[in-house]
């Protein structure tokens, strides 16, 4: 049991998921009136629910609208002569008085507010939408807006563990494509390759090279240093790939460099060695676009906002190409 004062890198679930489907306004529009019903359903209100003729909003937020105070006596007697009563439970949320005392009655555990972010994503071969999702518990809710008592206590594992099935029933019913997650920022680290795809890393320095880049980038990113942490991912995928041709074909393509044999190696032409590997079309895909865009950015960009999500989402694209290589 853990005391008031709650983390929000322990206590917010986020996840990626993958929509393949054609990327159009129409399209969007009905994933969203789909998500929107579904929300409802599970007492959530949204203002961003699609509408006609209006632009859609890529972003979506939903709350749970809280529990209604307890009727008096006098409340039950207007109700039955036919005025006042709640009429619109969605009411509530404008009333604060109303709001935080509903908020308190919320079981700690259950989801309090979903977050909902569509990015389009056009490959090679694929297209869709990439969806990320926050969840933010009620317990961290009730943190930020109520006056909790600092003997106030509460279980972390039991709420994360709580707001990741509720998100996966919830999401249940779309036909998403888990890509990372659920999980928890300060669970991310602590996500690691399996032992399987270490152990056939070790085997050979290129992969070793690899490792050591995945280390170095997990360091930066713990501190923080997000652009360094980009770096080093990126550049472990490219030592992936070359480790998986040597050992896949015998073919060294550094060494080849070395004697003059090849030209420059670079990013695109080590994702073109994989067509015909057991790499996903997904992921050939997205190396495409770190190629096209993401890698170009980073290699000329090195100052400004990157976010931790971005990064992550590379670490993750990294983990995923490393298993499907040597574990196919």
């Amino acid at each position: 049991m853990e005391s008031s004062g709650a983390n929000s890198e322990e206590l917010i679930v986020k996840a990626q998921y993958f929509l393949s489907i054609d990327p159009t306004a129409e399209n969007l529009r009905s994933i969203q009136n789909r998500l929107t019903r579904i929300l409802m359903q599970e007492g959530y209100y949204t203002n961003n629910a699609p509408l006609p003729y209006v632009a859609l909003d890529r972003t979506m937020e939903f709350i749970k609208i809280p529990p209604a105070s307890k009727k008096t006596g006098w409340d039950k007697v207007k109700e039955s002569l036919g005025i006042g009563g709640d009429s619109d439970p969605r009411e509530r949320l404008g009333n604060s008085e109303e709001f935080l005392s509903g908020l308190e009655r919320l079981v700690d555990e259950i989801p309090f507010r979903f977050v909902f972010r569509f990015k389009t994503f056009r490959g090679e071969e694929v297209e869709g939408y990439d969806l990320f999702v926050e969840v933010t518990p009620a317990l961290l809710q009730k943190s930020r807006q109520l006056q909790l008592s600092q003997h106030y206590s509460y279980n972390t594992g039991n709420i994360v563990d709580e707001n990741k099935r509720e998100l996966q029933r919830i999401l249940g019913g779309l036909e998403l494509e888990p890509i990372q997650g659920p999980y928890t920022e300060s669970e991310t680290l602590d996500t690691q390759l399996s032992e399987t795809t270490i152990e056939t890393l070790e085997e050979h320095p290129y992969g070793r090279t690899a490792l050591k880049y995945i280390n170095e980038g997990d360091q930066s990113l713990r501190r923080d240093l997000h652009h360094a942490a980009l770096s080093c991912y990126i550049q472990a995928i490219e030592w992936i790939i070359l480790c998986y041709k040597i050992r896949q074909d015998g073919e060294d393509l550094v060494e080849q460099q070395q004697n003059n044999e090849i030209g420059p190696v670079y990013f695109s032409d080590l994702t073109e060695e994989l067509e015909e590997s057991p790499a996903s079309q997904k992921m050939m895909s997205k190396l495409s676009n770190f190629n096209q865009t993401e890698r170009r950015w980073m290699a000329h960009h090195k100052s400004g906002e990157l976010k931790r999500q971005d990064v992550e989402n590379v670490r993750s694209t990294l983990f995923r190409l490393s298993d499907e290589l040597f574990q196919a």
